[in-house]
């Protein structure tokens, strides 16, 4: 019998990530509070994240392997939190206007004790441009 798979996230594009690959796997909703902490940079927030995720789930579920991500996007040496709502969203694209952003990837895999936590930063930049409608 082989090991359960189980991706710590309800994220439909990383489902789909996973889905690419043929492989079976299970998702579930790790529950982490995904708040920076004080003067924490953004490549350690994504690793901090992506490890959460991992042992929030692999703690409810012994013996399976677990995959936990995050990406946290960089602006200006600051983390970009998910906005929240359409009046933060807005604000964070102005503030992006004609900068780059530099996008920070954390993978970590976990059965009963940390495999292999990795950052992984992107060296792709992103370039945010205004459009008008």
């Amino acid at each position: 019998m082989n090991p359960t798979l189980i991706l710590a996230s309800t994220s439909p594009y990383k489902q789909g990530l996973l889905q690419r690959l043929g492989l079976p796997f299970q998702s579930a909703d790790p529950a982490v509070v995904e708040t920076a902490r004080p003067g924490e940079a953004p490549p350690a927030l994504a690793e901090r994240l992506a490890e959460a995720k991992a042992q929030a789930v692999a703690e409810r579920h012994p013996g399976a392997w677990v995959i936990g991500a995050d990406q946290v996007p960089e602006l200006d040496g600051r983390s970009l939190g998910k906005p929240g709502d359409q009046s933060r969203a807005r604000a964070q694209l102005q503030a992006a206007r004609g900068h780059a952003l530099q996008f920070h990837t954390a993978v970590c895999l976990i059965r009963h004790a940390p495999i292999e936590s990795t950052a992984a930063p992107d060296r792709a930049l992103s370039s945010a441009t205004e459009t008008t409608r």
